[in-house]
């Protein structure tokens, strides 16, 4: 019984250290031998991340924006968006249509109920305005310059 015993113990520690010598060259193989084509998914972060590299956030001047609700009482919201550029040229050219920018957006806001507008996610907020700047600039044959919107500071009063 006793020989059973070892025999089964000394089995075991041979079976971990055969096991983990194994795992631990096959680690290490595949650390060194990268494979030469990257996945789908690290093409797209690296492609990403290559294309964000040389973004400017232009920052446009708070909006507040008036809502009237259901019974007729005015409420405020205060807006903060930056756009996102690929260039100078680019943040240059969002700078000089800020008010157009601003009126788009203010005009689009204004035209909704403050209850409509509370219940919407920030997402949704920035896809409305994204949708109305695409459109208006369209409109106007003028070429929207951002790449990207993002909120900054939305507040309700």
């Amino acid at each position: 019984m006793k020989k059973i015993v070892l025999a089964s113990l000394v089995g075991a520690v041979l079976f971990i250290i055969v096991g983990g010598g194994a795992a631990w060259i096959v680690f290490n193989y595949m650390q060194t031998h990268k494979p030469a084509v990257e996945s789908p998914v690290e093409k797209r972060a690296t492609e990403k991340k290559k294309q964000h590299e040389d973004d400017i956030f232009v920052s446009l001047k708070e909006s507040v924006i008036t809502l009237s609700d259901a019974a007729g009482e005015d409420h405020y919201m205060l807006l903060a968006l930056t756009m996102v550029a690929e260039s100078e040229e680019a943040s240059k050219k969002i700078l000089a249509d800020e008010p157009l920018y601003q009126s788009i957006i203010l005009t689009t806001l204004a035209d909704i109920k403050y209850e409509q507008v509370r219940a919407l996610k920030i997402s949704e907020i920035k896809s409305l305005l994204v949708t109305a700047l695409n459109r208006e600039l369209k409109k106007r044959a003028t070429p929207g310059r951002y790449t990207d919107i993002l909120i900054n500071k939305l507040v309700f009063q």
